[in-house]
C-alpha cells in the first residue's frame, strides 16, 4: 500500500476517507452490476425476456448520464460531505424501490434513480480525492478510493449472485439498501468536509471539451467501456453458449480480484508512468478478451477473465487521471464531460449488447468487446506521447 497517511484531514487520514469512500463505490458499483449476475431470475421473475430485462444496466447508465453535467453543476457549490449524504440516502431508497418493484416500469423507475445517486458519486469522487490529499499522491489516494468499486466486481457480484440464487434477487437488493443506510450513519462520522467550488460555468466545459487531448481520453474510454458492457452484461449466456465447466460466479470473482489489483497497482504507477502503464492494461485486456472469446479449458479461461479483469481495474482509474492531466486548469469540467461519456458507454453497450444477443446470438459479443479495446490502443499511444510531453515541460 502506498503511503497516503501522512498528510490528516481533520482528526481523519487521507486513507480512512479514501476507505470510506471505496466503500461507496464498492455499493454503488454493486448496485450497477448485481443484474448481471442474476439476469435470468430478474427476468422470470417480472414476466420479460433477458434481453429486455439486460437494459436494467442500460436504465441505470442513463441515469448516471442525466446526472453527470447537470446535477454535478446544480451541487457543485455544496460541501462534499452534505453531498455524500444526500446521494446515500437516494440510493438507499431507490434500492428498496428495486427490491419492492411488482413491474418492469417500476423497477426501471427505481433503477433510474439509483443511477441518479451512481452518476453523482462517479463525478464527486475524483473531485473530493484532491480535497482532502497531497497533489503528488492524487494517482494513489485515487486508486484507493476507486478499488471499492473494482473490489464489487471481485467480491459484490459473485457474492450477491451466490446470495441472489438462495434468498433471491430481492432480498439482495434490500441488503445493499441496508448497508447504504450503515454507510451514511459511518459518514456523518468520518466524513470530511471539504467545500464545494464555484460552479462549473457552460464555458469551462466547452473549453475542456474543445482540447484535442481531452477528446482523445475521452474516445478511448467509449471504446473500452462499451466492448466492456457488450461482454460482461451478458456474461451467463456467453458462458452458456461455449458449454463451460465453471460456474458463473468463479469468472466474476477471477475477473473482479484481478480487477482490484489493476485499480490499486495502476493508481500507484500513474503518478510517474500514466502512459506506459495505459499501454500495458490495454493490451493485456485485448489478449485476455479474445482468449476468453474461445471458450477455453477452465484453467485459462479463468486466467484469460482475470486479464481482462486486470485491464478493466486499471483503466477505470488511468482514464481519470488523464483526463484531469489534459484537462489542465479545465480538470473539473473535462472530468465531469468523461462521467458522462462513461455512462453513455455503459448505456450503449447494454443496449447494443442486447441487440446483437437478440439477432445474432452470445457468440459475435466477446469478440467485439476484444475489437474495441483494441481499437483505443492507438488511442493510448496517442495519450502517453502526449502526457510525457507534458511532463517533459513542466
Amino acid at each position: 500500500m502506498t503511503n497516503i497517511s501522512a498528510t490528516p484531514v481533520g482528526s481523519r487520514s487521507p486513507l480512512s476517507v479514501a476507505l470510506l469512500l471505496a466503500c461507496v463505490g464498492f455499493i454503488t458499483l454493486l448496485t450497477e452490476v448485481l443484474p448481471a449476475g442474476v439476469l435470468p431470475e430478474m427476468a422470470a421473475d417480472l414476466g420479460t425476456s433477458i434481453p429486455v430485462m439486460g437494459q436494467t444496466v442500460a436504465v441505470f447508465a442513463v441515469g448516471c448520464i442525466a446526472a453527470a453535467i447537470p446535477l454535478t453543476r446544480a451541487t457543485v457549490r455544496l460541501d462534499r460531505r452534505t453531498l455524500l449524504l444526500l446521494i446515500l440516502a437516494v440510493s438507499a431508497l431507490a434500492n428498496l424501490g428495486t427490491a419492492l418493484a411488482q413491474d418492469l416500469p417500476t423497477h426501471f423507475v427505481s433503477r433510474f434513480i439509483a443511477g441518479l445517486a451512481a452518476g453523482l458519486v462517479w463525478a464527486m469522487q475524483p473531485g473530493y480525492t484532491r480535497g482532502f490529499t497531497r497533489p503528488d499522491r492524487f494517482g494513489a489516494t485515487l486508486g484507493v478510493v476507486l478499488s471499492g468499486a473494482t473490489l464489487a466486481m471481485a467480491l459484490g457480484v459473485p457474492v450477491g449472485t451466490i446470495l441472489a440464487t438462495q434468498l433471491g434477487w430481492r432480498a439482495v437488493f434490500m441488503l445493499i439498501a441496508a448497508i447504504t443506510v450503515a454507510l451514511g450513519i459511518l459518514a456523518l462520522w468520518m466524513a470530511p468536509r471539504v467545500p464545494g467550488v464555484p460552479s462549473t460555468g457552460g464555458a469551462s466545459l466547452m473549453s475542456a471539451l474543445r482540447m484535442p487531448a481531452v477528446l482523445v481520453v475521452i474516445l478511448a474510454t467509449l471504446l473500452c467501456v462499451v466492448g466492456q458492457n457488450m461482454g460482461y452484461t451478458y456474461l451467463a449466456p456467453s458462458l452458456a453458449l461455449g458449454g463451460s465447466p465453471v460456474p458463473l460466479s468463479l469468472v466474476l470473482a477471477a475477473f473482479g480480484v484481478a480487477s482490484v489489483g489493476g485499480t490499486l497497482g495502476a493508481g500507484r504507477l500513474a503518478d510517474r508512468r500514466l502512459g506506459p502503464v495505459l499501454i500495458s492494461a490495454l493490451a493485456i485486456g485485448v489478449i485476455g478478451l479474445t482468449v476468453f472469446g474461445f471458450t477455453p479449458a477452465p484453467w485459462l479461461l479463468l486466467l484469460s477473465a482475470a486479464a481482462w479483469g486486470l485491464a478493466f481495474g486499471a483503466y477505470s482509474v488511468l482514464f481519470q487521471i488523464a483526463v484531469a492531466r489534459a484537462g489542465g486548469a479545465a480538470a473539473d469540467a473535462a472530468q465531469s464531460a468523461l462521467v458522462t461519456i462513461w455512462n453513455i458507454s455503459i448505456a450503449l453497450g447494454g443496449a447494443a449488447g442486447g441487440a446483437v444477443l437478440a439477432g445474432w446470438g452470445p457468440t459475435p459479443l466477446i469478440p467485439i468487446a476484444a475489437g474495441l479495446m483494441l481499437l483505443a490502443l492507438p488511442l493510448a499511444l496517442v495519450i502517453a506521447r502526449t502526457d510525457a510531453r507534458r511532463s517533459v515541460a513542466a
